[in-house]
């Protein structure tokens, strides 16, 4: 398939807000294109060279990609600027500059590889040289060609296709409904490569798929937890559990294989440069190859304190890392074993990977062994979550002894107990933002006075609204919040997401915050589980607590699920109270 023939399902994908006719279009062009195209179109709908654990990025800035264009349709920087200043997208901008090219039409694997060429590009004079390359590239291109190019190394496609939109369509295309959707989704749980998948889907079929393996330097997607209002319920529940505290830090899945160790987040980034200390302690396990799982946190050993989330979310950074690692040291709370010397282990029962686990890691100051108590007690596990709350954690992690590692899934296997307010929200959640109302007053000078958020509808990958927030942040970061806002900024509602309310700014759905709110209600203008009813469901009184999306995807946020989950347990706390 040609380039530009791919651009034009990129304008179709781009122009639709149905979440089913994007299924349709991507189904449609999977038909089209050969199994050795198949996995770079994947990366490439994703805004990808290559997957999102890969650290391989094109590595042009704005400024860079604007001289790139400029230089390629012989146009001053300063007037490439203003245009990208009026019009708000460099994509629109290389369209009105490209004019029609008098090269032969470029093949997806063509442009893909040049792509490819410049990302690796690297050493003395590397910008000239991805500078002069992309530039030729653009030069090549018809003016729909380029502006979906030019949007790649600036992140910004436009698309709004998520994982299982990907997965569905995958699916569509090869038997015309949702039917192996589950094959795929259990493949992509363990390997977290969208294009691995859709590459050996075309070529070998679903038993292809089946057979693909977990693999140290591919991230598992990891497991999460579910919800339950207090330690009562839990041992209800669950019987028997495993308690653990619950640290506010990153999720990290730690790999090592032989001498090479990667660290992926919890949204399968690499975070392999950030954290020395980690990758040190890792080298000097006595293990072959392993996959652990847990969580990392700034810990002052000396005093025994944990330190904040803001504190620890200090150390995503890519400067200055080795001079902070040592004043704001990370300590890695490992809770989980999942891969060892060349055996899957995520189909032992959690116990069983628990006595796996704690020789790998005896002894190192670094990789520590979270702590594990054993209860069927609601009056021991209120202790554990009491005690975990008074030394500054979250709360506790509840787990069931014999429960498998299932990569992907939220279940009661895992349950988490946080600390209680004085509303009758007891937990927090985690909301998208999905646009932004302009200020009245005082905020007319911050440029955003509310905020439209959502949650995500894991069955529909949809994002719906559940409140507009309208406090709990300060003048600096109202103006800051707008800043944002704004380079996320679309014109028309993305196609992912679902609401009746119409917001001053839409946004990409890509920042996650960390909400309190005094209840969960039923309310008419809110789309969250309203499926078809009159009424769907809302927060009461929220304030923001802390931005998360430097450890959350999107995907990652609460999910219509959990809002009715907690809606149902707060009615039946007013009901016994």
């Amino acid at each position: 398939m040609k380039f530009h023939e791919l651009a034009e399902y990129f304008d179709k994908l781009e122009a639709t807000s149905s979440r089913n006719e994007l299924v349709r279009i991507l189904s449609e062009l999977y038909t089209k294109v050969s199994a050795s195209e198949i996995g770079p179109v994947t990366y490439l709908i994703q805004g990808r060279l290559t997957p999102f654990f890969e650290p391989t990025e094109i590595g042009m800035g704005e400024k860079y990609v604007i001289q790139a264009v400029a230089n390629a349709y012989k146009t001053g920087k300063d007037e490439v600027a203003k245009m990208y200043s009026k019009l708000g997208d460099l994509g629109l901008v290389a369209e009105k500059l490209a004019g029609r090219t008098k090269s032969e039409p470029l093949s997806i694997e063509k442009v893909y590889a040049r792509l490819l060429e410049i990302a690796e590009t690297s050493g003395a004079g590397s910008v000239e040289k991805k500078l002069g390359a992309l530039a030729a590239l653009l030069d090549e291109l018809d003016s729909v060609s380029a502006k979906h190019l030019v949007r790649i190394p600036v992140g910004k496609m436009r698309l709004g296709i998520g994982d299982p939109t990907v997965l569905d369509a995958l699916s569509f295309a090869k038997k015309g409904d949702k039917s192996l959707r589950p094959v795929l989704e259990g493949a992509y749980n363990k390997t977290s490569d969208l294009g691995l998948i859709a590459g050996t889907f075309w070529g070998k079929g679903e038993t292809g798929v089946e057979k693909l393996k977990v693999t140290v330097g591919k991230p598992i997607r990891p497991q999460l937890t579910e919800r339950l209002p207090n330690p009562e319920a839990v041992v209800q529940k669950l019987g028997t559990v495993l308690v653990e505290p619950k640290y506010d830090g990153f999720r990290v899945q730690i790999h090592k294989d032989g001498d090479e160790v990667s660290i992926y987040s919890r949204n399968l980034e690499s975070m392999s440069l950030m954290f020395p200390e980690l990758i040190r302690a890792t080298k000097a396990l006595s293990v072959k190859d392993v996959i652990l799982d847990g969580e990392a946190i700034a810990y002052n050993v000396e005093t025994d304190q944990y330190l904040p989330f803001q504190e620890t979310t200090k150390r995503r950074r890519k400067h200055g890392i080795e001079e902070l690692a040592e004043t704001l040291p990370l300590r890695a709370f490992v809770f989980d074993v999942l891969y060892k010397d060349g055996k899957d282990l995520t189909g032992l029962t959690y116990e069983e990977r628990l006595e796996i686990l704690k020789p790998i890691i005896k002894g190192s100051e670094t990789l520590l062994p979270t702590k594990v108590t054993k209860t069927d007690s609601a009056e021991v596990l209120a202790k554990q979550l009491q005690e975990n709350i008074s030394n500054g954690l979250e709360g506790v992690v509840v787990k069931r002894p014999d429960s498998i590692y299932q990569a992907g899934a939220r279940n009661f296997n895992w349950v988490k107990l946080k600390r209680h307010t004085s509303g009758e929200l007891n937990d927090t959640v985690d909301l998208v933002l999905l646009g932004y109302y302009f200020g009245k007053g005082k905020r007319t000078a911050f440029g955003a006075g509310g905020l439209l958020a959502g949650v995500y509808d894991s069955e529909k990958d949809e994002f719906v609204t559940v409140t507009k927030i309208g406090t709990g942040l300060s003048d600096d970061e109202w103006r800051e919040i707008r800043k944002r806002g704004d380079a996320l900024q679309v014109e028309n509602k993305p196609a992912r997401v679902n609401s009746i309310l119409v917001p001053s700014v839409w946004i990409r759905p890509e920042i996650v915050v960390e909400v309190m709110a005094d209840e969960i209600t039923k309310s008419p203008t809110h789309t969250a589980g309203k499926d078809g009813g009159e009424t769907g469901y809302a927060l009461r009184f929220p304030r923001i607590v802390s931005f998360r999306d430097k450890d959350k995807k999107a995907e990652d946020a609460t999910t219509v699920k959990e809002i009715v989950s907690m809606y149902k347990q707060q009615y039946q706390h007013k009901e016994s109270g």
